[in-house]
C-alpha cells in the first residue's frame, strides 16, 4: 500500500480548514492624493502663484490591498514550497481530480500573485462543483487584480447567490462596478455590505469617494463622517472630509477636521500645510505662516510650504522675507515653476524699487 504524499495530506488539512475558515479576503482600495480642494485659477502677470493643492497623508499613486486572513501556516507551507504548482491534472495522481485540491492550488497561485494561472484551476474547481463558493469569490479576486472588472464582478455576483451573507463579496463587487464607472451598482453593493457589517469602515469609505465623484458632496461627508468615527485613524478620510468642505467653502468645518487630526498626530506635515492655505485663502495671513512653519518644522525640504510661506508673507507685504522663503522652496525643489516665477517677480520688483529710491535720491 502506497503512503500518501505530503501534498495530499496538506491538501486535506488545508481543505478543511478553508472551509471552516471565515471569507476576509476583501480589497481595500485607496487614494492618497486628493486634489480636489484649491486650484488656483488663470493669473496676470505679476501675481502670486501660490499651490493650494490639498495635500493627503500616504503614498502618490492609487493602489488595491487585500486584507487577507490566512487560515493555516499550511498556506504559507504551499507558498514555501510549491513555487511550481501546475493546474494540469495528471493521470497517474487520481488525488487531483478532487475539486477541494484545485481550489486550494488557485489560492496558493493568488498568494504567489500568479492570478491567470489561479484562475486556471478555480475553474477547474467550478467544472467539478459549479456551486462552490469560495471558487467564485477567490476568482473575482484574481480578476480584479488583473483589471477585468466586468467578469470580476460576474464571479461575485455568483458567490453572492450562493451566500449572499458574506460582506467582502458585496464590498468587493461594489469596487469593480466603481472601476466599470456603474456608480448606482457600486453604491447598493457598499451598502448591502454595510447593512452585513456596520462597522466595516473600509466600505464607508468607498462608498464615500463614489458618492463624492457622483457630487453628493454632503452624503460623501457623512460616510467619511462614519469611517472616522469606527477607525479614527483612518487619515485618508478625514483628509478627504476636509477637503469636501474646503471645495463647498465651509472653511470653519475644514479647519476643525485639520486641528483634529493634528491632535491625533501632531506630525501629520500635510495638515499643517493644508491649514495654512486654508487661512492663506480667507487671507488670515499670520495664521497661515505659522501653520506653514509648523509643516517646514516637520519636513523642511517641503517645497510647497515654502512657496505658500512667501505667498503669505506678499500679502504682509514682506518682500525681502517673501524671497527668502521662494529661494528655499527653490532650494528643495530647483525645478519647481511657481517659485522660480515668484522669485523672479520679486528680484524683479525689488530691482525696480531700489533704482527708483537711487534715482529719487540723485535729483536731490
Amino acid at each position: 500500500m502506497k503512503h500518501p504524499n505530503w501534498l495530499t495530506i496538506t491538501g486535506i488539512i488545508v481543505s478543511t480548514l478553508l472551509i471552516n475558515a471565515p471569507q476576509s479576503l476583501a480589497s481595500i482600495e485607496q487614494r492618497s492624493k486628493q486634489a480636489s480642494s484649491f486650484y488656483p485659477h488663470s493669473r496676470a502677470s505679476g501675481e502670486v502663484i501660490s499651490d493650494l493643492t490639498t495635500e493627503e497623508v500616504g503614498v502618490k499613486t492609487q493602489k488595491t490591498y487585500y486584507a487577507l486572513n490566512r487560515p493555516s501556516e499550511l498556506v504559507n507551507n504551499l507558498e514555501r514550497y510549491e513555487q511550481n504548482i501546475t493546474c494540469y491534472a495528471s493521470e497517474d495522481n487520481p488525488q487531483l481530480t478532487h475539486y477541494q485540491t484545485w481550489l486550494n492550488r488557485g489560492f496558493a497561485l493568488q498568494q504567489q500573485k500568479k492570478y491567470h494561472e489561479s484562475i486556471v484551476c478555480l475553474d477547474r474547481a467550478l467544472s467539478m462543483q459549479p456551486d462552490l463558493e469560495q471558487a467564485w469569490y477567490r476568482r473575482g479576486i484574481a480578476l480584479s487584480h488583473l483589471r477585468q472588472y466586468s467578469q470580476a464582478a460576474f464571479a461575485y455576483q455568483q458567490a453572492i447567490k450562493i451566500n449572499s451573507n458574506e460582506h467582502t463579496s458585496w464590498y468587493n463587487q461594489g469596487n469593480a462596478y466603481k472601476h466599470l464607472g456603474k456608480y448606482d451598482r457600486a453604491i447598493a453593493s457598499y451598502e448591502q455590505a454595510i447593512a452585513l457589517k456596520s462597522d466595516f469602515h473600509v466600505s464607508y469609505y468607498q462608498l464615500a469617494k463614489v458618492l463624492e465623484r457622483t457630487g453628493n458632496y454632503e452624503q460623501a461627508i457623512t460616510a467619511y463622517q462614519e469611517v472616522t468615527y469606527i477607525e479614527p485613524e483612518y487619515y485618508q478620510a478625514w483628509y478627504s472630509q476636509a477637503s469636501l468642505f474646503s471645495k463647498l467653502k465651509q472653511y470653519d468645518e475644514a479647519v476643525a477636521v485639520y486641528e483634529e487630526i493634528l491632535k491625533l498626530e501632531p506630525q501629520q506635515h500635510q495638515a499643517w500645510y493644508n491649514l495654512g492655505n486654508i487661512n492663506l485663502q480667507v487671507k488670515n495671513y499670520h495664521e497661515a505662516i505659522a501653520a506653514y512653519e509648523k509643516a517646514i518644522a516637520i519636513k523642511p525640504d517641503y517645497h510647497l510650504a515654502w512657496n505658500n510661506h512667501g505667498a503669505a508673507l506678499e500679502g504682509l507685504q514682506k518682500t525681502r522675507e517673501a524671497l527668502k522663503s521662494y529661494s528655499q522652496a527653490l532650494q528643495a525643489n530647483p525645478s519647481y515653476d511657481k517659485a522660480l516665477n515668484n522669485r523672479r517677480r520679486l528680484l524683479m520688483l525689488v530691482s525696480n524699487n531700489d533704482c527708483l529710491l537711487s534715482n529719487t535720491v540723485n535729483l536731490r
